[in-house]
């Protein structure tokens, strides 16, 4: 099987995928380049393509329709050489899609060349078909992140602690917000609805990389603001999970998505997800560990918080749980199967 992209070391996703499918028996050829790996196949089967969007984006409209040509065109070399395609639906289109209008055709593109689509979460199928897909629908839960980001604390007191280090009085809520402060993520807008909640006792702590017009908002807002913290920069593994093991929700908002990894990491920490329900997220509804935001509504934030303070210390154990269901070789042997046997 063909791989694009390579895997690299700040999202571990490809290479799990990768490792796990290699346990399995399956010969994994990875590439940073996709032409180099359609025009030198190697008797591979399959090209499996994750994340096609870094491909394409571009400011300027004319790159980005070359872009995507360029993409199709290696994609039909690909299926000429005998390759069938296959691709992870993480996100329906792209984040912060410069052109959306050509991020949904170059979707459209893509699907209509894929035999199999792998998706995490069900309702994904009916999204895909709307775009004229008409190959396979597989469906497997993200797994979760725990040896990655294992746990960092043994007991509750060690968590106290940490929670003491960070200035978070024991009566304080302590929301994260993880990952890079992309304009997708919304965090003006988390901003404001925190900002007009009477509730006091919160500290937010937002930690990632982040430029341009977004950082100078976020700065300016941490300058204004004694409930935000801003941790700039890339998050060393170990300081991530001791922050979101420390706090006591994830809070995202994300404008569009299908499956939010800061999200699956939260609940592999044992954190609650205050989150949009979109997507994958609506399956997490019932459960008492997922909140749901609305931010069109003023109510939505003070509701979440009070939601988070009644939540028991089960809450905690019941989201690593969850996300424990889900593992990699389940997920690898899903594809095995779809792939080199036929069925789902």
């Amino acid at each position: 099987m063909l791989l694009w992209p390579a895997p690299e070391e700040a999202n571990p996703y490809v290479r799990k995928l990768a490792d796990a499918l290699a346990q399995r028996g399956v010969v994994v050829t990875s590439g940073r380049r996709l032409a180099s790996l359609c025009a030198r196949p190697g008797g591979a089967s399959w090209l499996h393509v994750h994340w096609p969007e870094w491909m394409l984006h571009d400011p300027a409209r004319w790159r980005y329709r070359a872009r995507d040509l360029w993409l199709r065109s290696l994609l039909d070399h690909a299926r000429r050489q005998g390759l069938r395609v296959a691709w992870t639906a993480h996100n329906l289109l792209g984040h912060d899609d410069p052109h959306p209008d050509l991020g949904e055709a170059a979707r459209r593109a893509l699907l209509a060349r894929c035999d199999l689509v792998l998706g995490h979460f069900a309702e994904a199928e009916g999204d895909l078909r709307a775009r004229g897909f008409q190959g396979r629908f597989v469906c497997a839960a993200h797994p979760p992140f725990a040896d990655e980001h294992p746990a960092p604390f043994a007991d509750e007191a060690a968590r106290a602690r940490a929670r003491e280090q960070l200035g978070v009085a024991p009566d304080a809520l302590l929301l994260v917000s993880p990952g890079a402060m992309a304009p997708y993520k919304n965090l003006p807008a988390l901003a404001e609805a925190l900002r007009a909640t009477p509730e006091a006792r919160v500290r937010w702590v937002v930690a990632g990389r982040a430029q341009g017009e977004t950082l100078g908002r976020m700065r300016e807002d941490a300058r204004v603001d004694q409930l935000l913290r801003l941790e700039l920069g890339f998050q060393p593994r170990a300081r991530l999970a001791g922050l979101i093991a420390a706090s006591d929700a994830i809070l995202l908002g994300h404008k569009e998505f299908y499956t939010s990894g800061a999200a699956v990491l939260g609940a592999t920490l044992g954190a609650p997800v205050i989150a949009p329900a979109r997507n994958h997220l609506a399956s997490w509804r019932r459960e008492p560990f997922f909140v749901p935001l609305d931010l069109a509504s003023p109510e939505a934030m003070p509701r979440a918080l009070d939601r988070v303070r009644e939540m028991g210390p089960g809450a905690r154990a019941r989201a690593r749980a969850f996300a424990r269901e889900a593992d990699w070789a389940r997920m690898a042997a899903t594809l095995d199967r779809a792939m080199f046997e036929g069925v789902a």
